[in-house]
């Protein structure tokens, strides 16, 4: 009989669709932005502090006070130092995330690199360190190229302004060369830390898909970071206490960019 129950067949479930828990993040995009919305993050990241100045500064401070402290540790403090910072700077990214998704602050953000997605953190400081490496052996290399060649033009008895001149125009050529790298190495890392300490991503995934998203906003990056950057050395030229207000604004602003580029935007 059609009405018959099968004894071996399995039983069925309504299928429910899980979704995201409260505040996760879903990684979309990379989306891509005007000069207008880059410039615009400055704004919000301002905005996004109300209520929470005290706890971001006292953050930012402890930052800076760590990082002045390794300073003065021979040989041990410049090796400690790109993983602590890298690790602080996941906890920075906590720390807004939950302002952003609760409009709470926990200063114990700070520290949630050394306990959450530590190991990632960590890899990916090691693969800060050696990209920086590589980077500046790079440099090193083109500049002693050009200064073999000078020498060598010497010893040939070449006419001493002549290779002056030569000597010149190569250094002049290593200045747009060195600015161009250095963009593209600030691109490969730029959201690279938000990206393994808020998702699942490994540092190497996190490098590509950053590198990826800046180059779709190349403009609006560039100008943004222009004005980031007038913003922050007008704000140090008073005792630098312009930072105590400019530099919680620019990490707002950073994760403000962060979650536009890189998330789905409801």
């Amino acid at each position: 009989m059609s009405d018959d129950v099968n004894p071996y067949q399995q039983p069925e479930a309504d299928v429910v669709k899980e979704t995201p828990a409260a505040g996760a993040l879903t990684l979309g995009g990379p989306n891509k932005v005007s000069v207008g919305e880059a410039v615009g993050w400055i704004g919000d990241g301002m905005k996004m502090l109300s209520g929470h100045w005290g706890v971001v500064i006292g953050a930012l401070l402890v930052t800076f006070v760590i990082t002045m402290v390794l300073q003065f540790i021979p040989f041990i403090g410049p090796l400690a130092q790109p993983f602590l910072m890298v690790l602080l700077y996941g906890g920075m990214v906590k720390m807004f995330h939950r302002i952003d998704t609760s409009n709470q602050s926990e200063f114990a953000d700070l520290f949630a690199g050394f306990s959450e997605r530590t190991g990632p953190l960590v890899l990916l400081a090691l693969a800060q360190l050696g990209v920086y490496v590589v980077f500046g052996l790079l440099i090193a290399g083109m500049a002693l190229m050009f200064a073999g060649a000078g020498a060598f033009s010497a010893s040939q008895g070449m006419d001493p302004a002549m290779m002056n001149g030569g000597l010149s125009a190569g250094l002049l050529l290593l200045v747009p060369v060195f600015l161009v790298l250095t963009v593209l190495v600030a691109f490969l890392f730029y959201f690279t830390v938000p990206l393994v300490m808020l998702t699942d991503l490994g540092p190497g995934k996190a490098m590509a898909l950053s590198f990826k998203a800046c180059l779709r906003n190349l403009l609006p990056m560039i100008v943004y970071g222009i004005v980031a950057v007038v913003i922050v050395f007008v704000s140090a030229l008073p005792f630098l206490l312009g930072w105590l207000f400019v530099m919680p604004i620019m990490a707002g602003a950073y994760y403000l960019s962060f979650k536009q580029v890189l998330t789905e935007q409801a």
